[in-house]
């Protein structure tokens, strides 16, 4: 009889160790941890794992029965009292666009999770979505959109709160200011936090889950809010992405922190890149917004070409 068959004999717990090793390997593989799948990506890929099964899927189709895309389907509670936020199923996988509001919700390029979701302000009348776009699972992108379901009451265009006139933006863009009733404007500025209850919410949430976030982002807001005919009120939609400026794979921006103030971006050429590409890809994405929110997106996604922001994962990831 050779040692190790003896030992086999002889060692209960030994040997129930090996039997554990195996189990809790194939346990991991099967439903792998945000943290694991950001160190070994490939598990993503294995047929029957959890996170195989869960693959994206292409909007509007499949992303309509997600509650992601329906503030009234069911998810865990977040809040209670008048408004109504749900924290619905994080491996929900959408990608293109999702319904919102009657209308679509495009999403920049990659796979987006639903982070956040509900209808808030006086009788539920404004819907909202906060959603995170995941590479090899650290988060590289935010979106957060808001939208009323009608128009607000003693609300005039003139009092829309909005980021367009901050001095601290690396840029901003008019599109209309009052003209036929329609406020319209966007604009890119760095983001390392908010005073808003349900955004950190939503942040909490992703830290809970173990997903790594950046310190700071580079964030474009879209704001357009229109006045009813009689004056006595106003519709907006707002929608604000928030891109990581991060080398893939990791949390670690692109260029020090420092750097990523309106006053010294220049002095990174790395981070000057980033805010620059980042003017140019929503120079052409506000349309695409506007499209889908308002005027009807064709086929209810995203055009390819427009969604590829400068912090989308690479093609194929």
């Amino acid at each position: 009889m050779s040692a190790a068959s003896r030992l086999w004999r002889r060692a209960p717990l030994w040997r129930w160790s090996l039997y554990l090793t195996v189990f809790f390997t194939v346990l991991a593989a099967l439903y792998p941890t945000p943290r694991l799948l950001h160190r070994i990506p490939q598990l993503s890929r294995l047929p029957g794992s959890d996170t195989h099964r869960r693959a994206p899927v292409t909007a509007p189709e499949n992303a309509s029965s997600s509650t992601a895309a329906d503030p009234n389907a069911s998810g865990d509670n977040a809040a209670a009292g008048p408004d109504r936020v749900g924290a619905p199923n994080i491996n929900t996988a959408l990608t293109g666009g999702i319904p919102f509001a009657g209308h679509t919700l495009p999403l920049p390029a990659g796979v987006w999770h639903p982070v956040l979701t509900g209808q808030v302000g006086p009788g539920g009348a404004i819907l909202f979505n906060i959603l995170a776009r995941t590479d090899r699972g650290i988060v590289t992108g935010v979106v957060i959109a808001r939208t009323t379901i009608r128009p607000q009451p003693g609300q005039s265009i003139d009092g829309i709160e909005n980021s367009c006139h901050d001095d601290r933006n690396f840029m901003s863009r008019i599109l209309s200011e009052g003209r036929g009733g329609i406020l319209e404007c966007w604009s890119v500025a760095r983001s390392t936090g908010s005073s808003s209850e349900l955004i950190n919410t939503a942040f909490q949430r992703l830290h809970t889950l173990g997903f790594p976030v950046p310190s700071l982002f580079v964030t474009t807001s879209w704001v357009r809010a229109s006045a009813t005919k009689d004056n006595s009120g106003a519709n907006l939609a707002a929608v604000d992405t928030l891109l990581a400026p991060i080398k893939p794979g990791t949390v670690q921006l692109l260029a020090p922190l420092p750097y990523w103030d309106k006053s010294q971006v220049a002095g990174a050429p790395a981070a000057q890149n980033f805010v620059r590409a980042t003017d140019r890809w929503m120079t052409n994405w506000v349309g695409v917004l506007r499209g889908g929110l308002l005027d009807g997106l064709p086929g209810g996604v995203a055009p390819l070409d427009l969604s590829t922001d400068p912090a989308a994962p690479p093609s194929g990831l």
